[in-house]
């Protein structure tokens, strides 16, 4: 919830609480690696704001000091730039992690057992990265360096393919080239890979359709689980473009349900609160001129819907926003088969499980008392034509 103290500066700039989300205004933050970003950001713009030589330009889009501009626009380029020199290849934020990667890195003893699981019940496992072939070495061999691997089996070993520098989302479209790794050096062949793709072997970039014809027939779309963490580069395209079932992991999750068990009492004060109201208004209709007062209730409201989004820290939750989904949120109900905080929690399942959704009343489902019948007047009264059951329907019109 927005801290009392903005409140009526949001409400002047957006009077009707309408926020046209076009990519010119706004940028969706997607992952945990994005949260310095954010942080750094708004750490700037705070600084500026509050500066005593920086003045607020007459568009309130930036600051300027004499003759100098910066626009909000400009100082959101400069660290996502920045961002970017950290992240990429060769870049402090990799060199750092690989000088310590017990430090950084989350090592989880089940994860050959789950692999060797998979391949024991014949499936085929892929893996597509972004990072490089050096860094993803360094860290697959940290992660595979587990008492359950006794076998001390390469890591290489555990995938029957597998991409490096896959540059998704756009490995999902139009790809780039693809080019085998030379797994000494590190290095790349000359040309483009046009051979049979082969289980123990490396590749870089590419694109899934150049990658489905090398590797001929392996699933249909239907039959291919992806695994991801990001909403946008993994769930959501490769849902959109291939039609593949996902599993979204959502580290944050894990921190989400121990607050939901302590607070879900908070969340059934907001549907009390929604039945108060709704018995207020029971019996009026349009005849009624009076307005009911239910200021006590939306303040109540108010109240409780604070309580539950600071319970979950000082940007609130990630899925809920008081009583309503969260635009993440939607999204993954909309993406996303499966989510969870880690994939290791497949290995609880046996792997011909089959997942099943919750079914789900529809807003008009849910007003429906299904242990009686409807009568006439309550059809006419929600709208609905009434055809009596012995009534033929008319033919249409030719």
């Amino acid at each position: 919830m927005t801290s009392h103290f903005l409140r009526a500066e949001l409400e002047a700039i957006y009077p009707t609480k309408f926020v046209q989300m076009d990519e010119t205004r706004f940028r969706i933050f997607n992952t945990l690696y994005e949260l310095p970003l954010v942080y750094i950001l708004a750490c700037l713009i705070n600084l500026f704001v509050n500066s005593a030589e920086y003045i607020e330009t007459d568009t309130k889009k930036g600051v300027k000091l004499g003759d100098v501009t910066m626009t909000y626009q400009s100082i959101y380029n400069d660290v996502d730039t920045c961002m970017d020199i950290v992240h990429r290849k060769g870049g402090p934020l990799k060199t750092e992690t690989v000088k310590d990667v017990e430090k950084y890195v989350v090592k989880d003893e089940r994860l050959p057992t789950l692999l060797t699981r998979l391949h024991q019940q014949g499936k085929k496992v892929f893996l597509a990265t972004n990072s490089d072939y050096k860094y993803t070495n360094k860290l697959m061999t940290y992660l595979f360096d587990t008492e359950s691997n006794s076998e001390k089996r390469e890591w290489i070993s555990f995938f029957d393919f597998i991409v490096v520098d896959a540059k998704k989302p756009l490995f999902f479209s139009q790809g780039t080239v693809l080019r085998e790794v030379n797994q000494e050096t590190g290095g790349l062949h000359l040309g483009t890979f046009t051979g049979k793709i082969r289980s123990g072997a490396i590749y870089s970039g590419g694109s899934i359709n150049v990658f489905n014809e090398l590797m001929g027939t392996v699933a249909a779309d239907r039959e291919v689980l992806y695994v991801g963490d990001h909403i946008f580069g993994d769930i959501l395209k490769s849902k959109k473009v291939r039609g593949w079932r996902t599993f979204l992991v959502v580290p944050e999750l894990a921190q989400e349900l121990s607050v939901w068990t302590v607070k879900s009492h908070l969340f059934a004060k907001l549907s009390e609160f929604d039945y108060q109201i709704a018995e207020i208004y029971k019996h009026l209709d349009s005849s009624d001129t009076s307005k009911p007062d239910i200021s006590n209730i939306q303040k109540a409201i108010r109240a409780v819907t604070h309580d539950m989004d600071q319970s979950y820290g000082m940007l609130g939750s990630l899925f809920r926003s008081g009583s309503r989904q969260t635009f993440f949120a939607s999204q993954v109900m909309r993406y996303a088969d499966l989510y969870a905080n880690s994939f290791m929690n497949m290995i609880y399942y046996p792997l011909t499980y089959a997942f099943r959704a919750p079914p789900m009343h529809m807003p008009h489902e849910s007003t429906v008392d299904h242990e009686s019948r409807l009568t006439e007047e309550q059809f006419r009264k929600i709208g609905l034509a009434w055809r009596s059951r012995s009534s033929k329907d008319p033919k249409p019109d030719k």
